[in-house]
């Protein structure tokens, strides 16, 4: 009579993360489709998944910074001595380039995303297109490749094979954490995991800016019945920043009711001007308050100041007070013996001897 064990199926780790991932994928593809917000939110998530790649090399940055560069708006900058501004430009430089592999790629880049695509294609064949994707980014960095391309190639992949039907970048940025395990067996479940918070991160903020935009609609008051606010909030919360020019062409409105329009919500508190000028400005609603916060407001004359640079004295005042470090060592400066490099040229040329003997006539 033979004893049965209970043995544990090879990869029940990796199968349970595919399967909970798979669903989770599903669910948000769902979700997205037909959604009225999908602009915005494909916006978003584009700065998040930005953010998000150039902190796992180091470079935190706030997403909100990148889209104001991105926007093309002058950002406050950061830090009080040039270590810590360099720093924050760096960042926001690393940042820009994730942004520009995963959204808009130059063609020495769309070149590496073709190659690291193929890579993609050959691992699905056999294992699926969540399984295949997980095997291939692991076989692609094992051969010396940057990461990238493939997270690029990634969001293509989900398209090309109907995981998703959006260009939604869900790249798993955290599966190449400092203390993220790299065994094929660890880390592809791990990577599988980090899709899936990736899924119910972007589930979050989309829910946090539906509530929003709803809020922004119902505070938006009771209207006649050819009213258009419900169409600018909904403007509004499609797109990063809108100006009234655009809100105008877009719904067909004259510029001035567009501007009814937007400085009626701005007494209201349903949005924000994001760019602190009396021209040319660009609204958002309320949850970009953030972004405002960020852009630098214009350089404006101060009252009774005269033209050109100002004084010495006026500056002074204007800047912090030094500190008074006292820089002098507390104690006397360690000295040295000199260092004998007789023992060292003796070794040289012993082996300078050694090699003339064995050189080949």
């Amino acid at each position: 009579m033979f004893r049965t064990t209970s043995v544990k199926p090879p990869y029940g780790k990796l199968y349970e993360s595919l399967t909970q991932t798979a669903l989770a994928i599903g669910r948000l593809d769902q979700r997205l489709h037909h959604h009225p917000l999908l602009p915005a939110i494909l916006f978003r998530e584009q700065l998040e998944a930005a953010r998000a790649c150039a902190a796992v090399d180091g470079h935190l940055i706030d997403p909100w910074r990148l889209a104001a560069e991105l926007e093309g708006l002058r950002s406050v900058s950061l830090g009080c001595d040039m270590y810590e501004r360099g720093t924050s430009v760096n960042a926001l430089h690393a940042a820009f380039e994730q942004y520009q592999w995963l959204v808009r790629p130059t063609d020495t880049q769309r070149n590496a995303i073709e190659e690291a695509s193929g890579w993609l294609t050959k691992y699905s064949v056999n294992s699926g297109p969540l399984l295949g994707s997980a095997r291939a980014f692991h076989a692609w960095i094992e051969a010396g490749h940057a990461r990238a391309p493939m997270r690029a190639a990634l969001i293509r992949h989900w398209r090309v094979t109907n995981v998703l039907h959006f260009p939604l970048p869900l790249v798993g940025a955290r599966s190449f954490v400092p203390e993220a395990p790299w065994s094929p067996t660890a880390w592809l479940p791990f990577f599988l995991n980090c899709l899936n918070e990736e899924v119910a991160a972007v589930e979050d903020r989309i829910r946090t800016l539906e509530q929003s935009w709803r809020q922004a609609r119902l505070k938006s008051g009771g209207q006649r019945r050819t009213s258009r606010a419900d169409k600018v909030i909904d403007l509004l919360a499609a797109y990063p920043v809108v100006s009234a020019t655009r809100l105008s062409a877009e719904l067909g409105l004259s510029l001035k009711a567009a501007y009814i329009y937007l400085e009626r919500f701005l007494e209201m508190g349903l949005i924000v001007e994001v760019t602190h000028r009396a021209a040319r400005r660009l609204f958002a609603l309320k949850d970009l308050e953030p972004l405002r916060e960020i852009v630098r407001p214009p350089k404006r004359p101060q009252p009774g100041r005269k033209r050109g640079r100002p004084g010495k004295k006026e500056s002074q005042e204007t800047c912090p007070p030094e500190e008074n470090v006292d820089i002098r060592p507390v104690e006397p400066a360690p000295t040295f013996a000199p260092i004998n490099y007789e023992e060292l040229e003796r070794a040289i040329d012993h082996a300078e001897r050694v090699i003339r003997r064995h050189r080949p006539d």
